[in-house]
């Protein structure tokens, strides 16, 4: 019996979760989800060990009426299904070793391929400069050309879109939730207006509500898409700094927009660029550094041209009003119903090889091969004490820095070390930028850092 290519993803992603880096281990190991499907529980444990039970037994189960479910959902509401064999899948998530395997889009998608992506991310709360500087960054980014990727969060990602498509631009929103899921609820009428020419996409399935770790997971997703990240405003806590981690755990460039030292809101891009992140205070500033790569879309003329016709503060707000761009008041808000959009459209030509997919993975990881090895769950008693306690001070899947890495008592001496020997027993990750990341493939990401 032929099996469904997208059914057989579906039912991965399900299984493994979202995020997994176990699930492109099997994939890079056994060559397809098929295949990943058709193995019994035997051949399953000799990938993952004896010791993976959960995943096991949700490996092992070969029913596929979730997964059918979520199929003709999605075919009856017109919600496109991307997958890694796809020729629309976005070639730059292929690096990421927690690559999504299934997105699920509505809209009409750019093309990744020939077009610069900018992401611009920041607080919720913020402030008038921070709603300026958005605006005047997402109004550069789309006059100029490039597409501008964000989390239709509220506050500062909400009012760069608002930017971008006030000047024509194009725009992507990354969600952290199903994509039947309108959140946040007030921003309904920025998603319909970003539908319009862009698109919005998300790897959790109809249905998925938006829970707090699910944006950290999210946020890979919006830097992977890009070749910049730019964050605006910021305190220390906030979660768009996750996203700035992964950007530079990613080798993508990150800038940082300054602000006033002792605004709270500051400290966060101020902290990125005293650790080398670029300074900005315009588009121009993030979008000369590509203008060679993407001469046939870059518009360096137009961005000047864009911000001389916003002539003071108040244009900002009357698009933040118009396109009801919120910010955050504190409460938690669920809404329903769908985004809309079109109809998915035909692929454009047949869907790759397993074969030309599993190359994909592997030529584009930045990670050495000996850290593919799935380590979920790890024997602590099997680690020296101080390899344990940095294991332990690592918040599972956020890239960090060693400084930043909160042991007291180890020298740096002793800690490099002990993340050498971290990385030798595959349970922890060196990647672009210094960055290490702790790798467990069961473990959610902690919840304190927040959905920003």
């Amino acid at each position: 019996m032929i099996m469904d290519a997208k059914l057989m993803w579906i039912w991965l992603a399900q299984a493994c979760g979202q995020g997994s880096r176990t699930a492109i281990h099997l994939l890079c190991a056994m060559g397809s989800p098929e295949k990943i499907y058709k193995a019994d529980r035997k051949a399953l444990a000799k990938q993952l060990g004896e010791k993976e039970f959960s995943l096991l037994n949700r490996l092992s189960d070969k029913d596929l009426s979730d997964a059918s479910s979520i199929l003709r959902r999605c075919r009856d509401a017109g919600v496109q299904i991307l997958t890694p064999d796809d020729p629309q899948y976005p070639r730059t998530l292929y690096q990421l070793r927690d690559a999504p395997l299934v997105l699920y889009c509505v809209g009409k998608l750019p093309d990744f391929e020939s077009s610069c992506c900018c992401a611009v991310v920041g607080t919720r709360t913020m402030s008038d400069y921070g709603k300026r500087m958005a605006y005047d960054i997402g109004r550069g980014i789309g006059a100029g050309g490039a597409v501008l990727v964000s989390g239709l969060a509220l506050g500062v990602d909400g009012m760069s879109m608002a930017g971008a498509l006030s000047a024509g631009g194009v725009t992507v929103g990354v969600l952290g939730c199903g994509i039947d899921i309108v959140y946040p609820p007030e921003h309904k009428q920025l998603m319909q207006r970003v539908l319009q020419d862009g698109a919005v996409i998300t790897e959790y399935p109809p249905g998925t509500p938006p829970n707090g770790y699910h944006f950290p997971k999210r946020n890979r997703i919006i830097s992977g898409l890009c070749q910049a990240v730019t964050v605006v405003e910021g305190d220390l806590k906030s979660g768009s700094l996750i996203t700035a981690r992964h950007a530079l755990y990613q080798g993508k460039d990150l800038y940082a927009v300054p602000g006033m030292i002792g605004d709270a809101g500051a400290a966060g891009p101020n902290n990125l660029i005293k650790n080398g992140a670029r300074a900005i205070t315009s588009a121009a500033d993030i979008l000369k550094n590509y203008e060679f790569l993407y001469p046939h879309s870059i518009r360096m003329a137009a961005i000047d041209a864009a911000l001389a016709a916003s002539h003071s503060p108040d244009d900002a707000t009357d698009v933040a009003v118009r396109m009801n761009v919120a910010t955050r008041n504190g409460n938690t808000y669920y809404g329903d119903g769908l985004y809309g959009g079109k109809k998915a459209r035909a692929p454009r030509q047949k869907r790759l090889p397993a074969k030309k997919v599993v190359e994909r993975f592997n030529e584009s990881s930045p990670a050495p091969q000996k850290n593919v090895i799935p380590s979920a769950h790890v024997e602590l008693d099997s680690l020296g004490e101080t390899e344990r306690k940095v294991y332990e001070a690592m918040i599972p899947d956020v890239p960090v820095v060693a400084d930043d890495i909160p042991v007291s008592g180890i020298g740096m001496g002793d800690l490099m070390a002990a993340l050498t020997m971290l990385e030798l027993a595959g349970v922890v990750e060196c990647g672009a930028g210094g960055y290490y990341l702790r790798r467990s493939a069961e473990e959610s990401v902690s919840a304190e850092v927040g959905e920003e």
